[in-house]
């Protein structure tokens, strides 16, 4: 008891002394049975906020639930946001380029388009930068959504504070609206609300800015919650907290902090996957890999900012496989710059302290790991997807070996090999499975001289070689037999014909056709058209790049699916003769539209111009626009129509002709 009333002392004469003025600080404390203020004109920061730099009036009032009229009048609030504004902050780009190009966006123009016709508008930008600044602007319009969503939420829960209100609306990414939003998810009441049903918020505002409060007089033995000094401390700490957490200022603060902050990634072995090692015999393997794979990071640790790509993703699939413990370890330096900041923003330093201290273990430091974390697997997986697109960019623009019969040859040992054969337009001549001796050499092999004969009797002038299994034994048996003497053999990458083969696209090209014999041809036509023939298998089967099954299905999908459209809208394509895997992927068009186009050129035997596409139905002025550029038409009336050159454009080029 001597003890506690010692305690008692030393924590009134620390809050007298916090109570005292002091010179350095640049504003007094308003107490809070002052009456409510007036309208002030708040300006959000735009150098590193998620918001417009437009004002915003708030009607400021001590921290409690808004009335409902002032709740529909936060419900506008969120209409202040400019995402032009946004992406200039986030991608350090000019405001009018930003500008531009959310107006190009909004008005439905693709990126092959913008990309092409569009140029001036958005300062010469490459494709790959456009790519960045979109992804960044659909990063923005969700935050944008979820930050509307969560203040529904908390409005219908009456949850919805000022302070929580003005901190949702300096979120800059959904990492930081989660750090707000976090404690107030659940359906029950978090510790500050608690605190706050016990009617403790008025002293707690009143100890964090300086004012003296006695904690024994706030005792009372009716309410067991606050039945001793300890309990209501501890309550008015949480109250502190939630206020120091959630001020814009010291989420700035520990925004700009964290960017100066070196972080260490350190990983361990978990226990459950020694104990499995070490009861080998009646183990569950709950890992998909052996634990041994990641040998290397089971004592290890770097700076975050020094950590590998591969690194983070190789860190990722261990701790799923539940092989792996990743944590973060932020130095002290982090917090003690913290407390420093907090301290010239409110006077009662022993309950800065304590509030700060409560505050950065409960929710600042687990953000904080979350974050670096999510950063670093955002990094690596855009790197991934990086050498995806950019292998898949090369692997679309191989140079097509035109008007030559070409055999493709689909290697196997147990299944054989299985030879198309097609003319210069692609067209199948001959299909066949051989099954030659690759294993043992013999001078009769039936094979070879049935595959010779089909060689002669086709001219075939080149051979595709698929570089699947037995690739090399099939070259060699080749060799051996001189079937490669005269005709040249040209490895090509088979990776998804034998996917595309079994595809409705395939049997619909080729139906009642042995879809082994399918893939031969696939592999024939990539030598003819690469382009063509690998449009019309998924990219994710086509094998360029590693870490797959790292990285989010949909994000890479949709990376690939629209380098697929850049590089097909950068090609152009003959709007007579092209197919409809072929014009599905032009910029402004679908499958849908691609049809209606097919059954037109059906119809009416082609297209004679490209003010014609606008008779297809489904195509209006917005996607004729869009699509057009990338149409073309040979050996129509006007000569332009086989250019790249838009019909908008067509005016200043026949004056610059004339």
């Amino acid at each position: 008891m001597e003890k506690q009333v010692k305690i008692t002392r030393k924590r009134k004469l620390e809050e007298k002394e916090d109570a005292k003025p002091r010179k350095k600080l640049a504003r007094t404390v308003e107490p809070t049975k002052s009456k409510p203020r007036t309208v002030k004109e708040i300006k959000l920061k735009t150098k590193s906020q998620s918001v417009s730099a437009k004002t915003e009036k708030i009607l400021l009032q001590p921290s409690s639930t808004i009335s409902d009229e002032k709740a529909d009048a936060t419900e506008g609030s969120v209409d202040l946001w400019d995402e032009s504004i946004v992406l200039a902050q986030v991608e350090k780009i000019p405001e009018k380029l930003a500008k531009n190009l959310v107006s190009l966006l909004s008005e439905g123009c693709t990126l092959p388009f913008i990309a092409r016709y569009r140029k001036t508008a958005v300062d010469n930008l490459m494709p790959d930068r456009l790519q960045e600044l979109y992804e960044t602007y659909q990063n923005v319009i969700q935050l944008k959504k979820k930050a509307k969503s969560v203040i529904e939420t908390l409005k219908k829960s009456k949850k919805l504070t000022l302070d929580v209100e003005k901190s949702i609306l300096n979120a800059r990414n959904l990492s930081e609206l989660d750090l707000v939003y976090a404690p107030l998810k659940s359906h029950s009441l978090s510790l500050s609300e608690r605190a706050k049903k016990l009617g403790l918020e008025p002293h707690a505002r009143n100890a964090l800015n300086g004012n003296y409060i006695d904690v024994e007089t706030l005792c009372t033995k009716s309410n067991d919650e606050l039945s001793n000094v300890d309990k209501v401390e501890a309550h008015i700490t949480h109250i502190v907290a939630d206020i120091i957490h959630k001020d814009p200022r010291v989420l700035e603060k520990i925004r700009s902090l964290k960017e100066e902050t070196k972080f260490t990634i350190v990983s361990s072995r978990t226990k459950s996957s020694m104990k499995e090692t070490k009861d080998s015999g009646q183990r569950k393997i709950e890992s998909k890999s052996d634990p041994e794979t990641y040998k290397i990071y089971f004592d290890w640790k770097c700076p975050s900012h020094f950590v590998k790509s591969y690194q983070t993703l190789a860190l990722n699939r261990g701790e799923d496989e539940k092989i792996l413990s990743v944590k973060v370890v932020v130095p002290d330096w982090f917090y003690n710059n913290l407390e420093r900041f907090c301290i010239t923003l409110w006077n009662g330093i022993f309950w800065i302290k304590k509030g700060l201290s409560d505050a950065y273990s409960r929710l600042i430091k687990p953000w904080l790991s979350r974050q670096v974390r999510s950063e670093l697997t955002v990094a690596a997986q855009k790197e991934a997807i990086k050498t995806f697109t950019t292998n898949l960019e090369k692997y679309l623009l191989t140079e097509p070996i035109k008007n030559r019969r070409i055999a493709g040859l689909d290697p196997g040992f147990k299944a054989g090999c299985k030879v198309g054969i097609i003319n210069h337009n692609g067209d199948k001549l001959e299909t066949f499975t051989l099954h030659p001796d690759l294993r043992r050499k013999n001078e009769n092999d039936p094979a070879a001289s049935y595959l010779k004969s089909q060689l002669k009797n086709h001219m075939v002038e080149l051979i595709g070689l698929g570089n699947g299994t037995a690739c090399r034994e099939t070259e060699t048996w080749l060799k051996e037999y001189r079937i490669s003497e005269d005709i040249p053999v040209i490895i090509v990458p088979e990776q998804g014909a034998s996917i595309y083969s079994i595809s409705k696209e395939a049997q619909k090209e080729h139906p009642n056709m042995d879809p082994n014999l399918i893939s031969a041809l696939s592999i024939a036509r990539r030598v003819l058209d690469p382009l063509g023939e690998l449009i019309k298998v998924e990219p994710k089967h086509l094998g360029v790049g590693m870490y797959q099954h790292d990285i989010p299905t949909k994000m890479l999908e949709t990376a690939l699916d629209s380098t697929v459209e850049q590089i097909v809208s950068l090609v152009g394509v003959d709007i007579n003769t092209a197919s409809l895997a072929m014009l599905r992927r032009i910029s402004g068009l679908n499958e849908s539209k691609a049809k209606k186009i097919l059954d037109y050129r059906l119809k009416n035997e082609g297209f004679s111009s490209r003010g014609e596409i606008l008779k297809v139905t489904s195509i209006g002025k917005i996607t004729y626009q869009q699509c057009v550029g990338f149409l073309k038409i040979l050996g129509g009336p006007e000569p332009l129509d086989a250019t790249i050159i838009h019909p908008e454009s067509y005016t200043v080029a026949k004056s610059c002709g004339s």
